[in-house]
């Protein structure tokens, strides 16, 4: 049994506040806002309208570089766009969710450097989530992928609304973020995050 939300007076409700960084995942019993700034990396926020519960995700990188090595260590690599995925829908599954009234809002995969990669890391992050969620019959609610500037994202995981900012301002901060990042990636290429609330 899932515990009841937290009530404020006039049937108002309470939400506690999670701020998630890159390669992290939340998934909330409770009413929660989570938010993310988000670049060239893209969130999916998955919610069961039927428990009215939710999470979040942040991952920075499609797919994972090797083909061999299986699911093994790579589980726990939340940078990874497939595990990242996997994860939050087992969490919410364990936690009582079901896949058919499972909805997804995903965001991100910005260019905010402006430069034409080769790599157009961005347009492949905002590729993998579309297709994940089409393969796992995931019914995709609302998008807002690609572009050029930063978005700072808001979930409710009580109502399942999810306000989103669209912040040039921030773009400096999101690349900077990235950066230090795909640094700890590089000193640390096995491990990931998981927050599970």
């Amino acid at each position: 049994m899932s515990p009841s939300p937290s009530m404020a007076g006039d049937g108002v409700v309470v939400l506690e506040r999670k701020t998630i960084m890159p390669g992290e995942s939340v998934a909330c019993w409770q009413p929660t806002e989570i938010s993310t700034l988000l670049g060239s990396c893209v969130s999916a926020c998955l919610w069961d309208s039927r428990l009215k519960i939710g999470g979040m995700n942040h991952f920075m990188l499609p797919d994972s570089p090797g083909t061999g090595g299986g699911l093994g260590d790579a589980t726990k690599s939340l940078r990874y766009g497939l595990y990242a995925m996997e994860r939050l829908i087992n969490d919410l599954l364990l936690m009582g969710a079901k896949r058919d009234t499972l909805v997804a809002k995903v965001f991100g995969g910005a260019n905010i450097t402006g430069a034409l990669n080769a790599q157009h890391v961005g347009r492949r992050n905002a590729d993998f989530v579309t297709e994940f969620l089409w393969n796992d019959k995931i019914k995709t609610a609302a998008a807002d992928l690609g572009g050029e500037h930063s978005r700072r994202i808001k979930f409710n995981t009580h109502s399942g609304a999810v306000r989103v900012e669209r912040v040039a301002s921030a773009d400096s901060l999101a690349a900077k973020q990235e950066r230090a990042y795909r640094e700890t990636l590089q000193q640390d290429p096995v491990d990931g995050d998981i927050v599970f609330f």
